[in-house]
């Protein structure tokens, strides 16, 4: 019976150690972490999209994709590879005589990927804006004539193979799915 009654107690201490493991992984899902406006975040374009004044038009949607993942210590909010959103904001297009073209791209939001998610499921909210203003050629423009009428500036042009920083454009509150 000793044997007996000491089988049944290491199978109950078993148990509630098992439970409490159980309940200690829940909670720890369960958690909430605050990301800060301000947080610097790392974006890049399609390689293969053209960004130019000459060829878009303000209000286009690009799509941008996380490039590093949002870290609050050891613990990942959300992952590489998170798709979000810019918008192109101004437009003027190269024109004559050697006016350059500019373009302003802001970007606008970024979804979550990962174990956690705003408290109302929408995008994370981002702040910051790219410009480019393309070459002039006034001075060309004006040496030549016909140059006058004919000959524009450079487009103004983002280069889709660099990585651009936004940021966090509101403090949110991200918890786990």
């Amino acid at each position: 019976m000793n044997r007996w009654r000491m089988y049944k107690s290491l199978n109950l201490t078993l148990g509630l150690l098992g439970l409490a493991v159980l309940l200690a992984v829940q909670v720890a899902h369960a958690a909430t972490f605050q990301l800060p406006a301000g947080t610097e975040i790392k974006l890049k374009f399609n390689a293969d999209a053209k960004i130019n004044s000459g060829e878009m038009e303000p209000g286009t949607e690009l799509a941008v994709t996380l490039v590093e993942p949002i870290m609050v210590g050891e613990v990942l909010l959300v992952a590489a590879g998170a798709s979000g959103k810019a918008i192109v904001a101004e437009v003027e297009k190269a024109s004559a005589p050697g006016k350059p073209g500019r373009i302003v791209v802001e970007f606008t939001e970024l979804g979550t990927r990962g174990g956690y998610r705003t408290v109302d499921g929408t995008p994370l909210k981002l702040a910051g804006k790219i410009e480019n203003v393309g070459k002039g050629k006034k001075i060309l423009a004006y040496v030549t004539i016909v140059g006058i009428f004919l000959i524009k500036g450079g487009q103004g042009e983002i280069d889709t193979n660099e990585i651009y920083t936004a940021t966090i454009g509101e403090t949110v509150v991200l918890q786990s799915d």
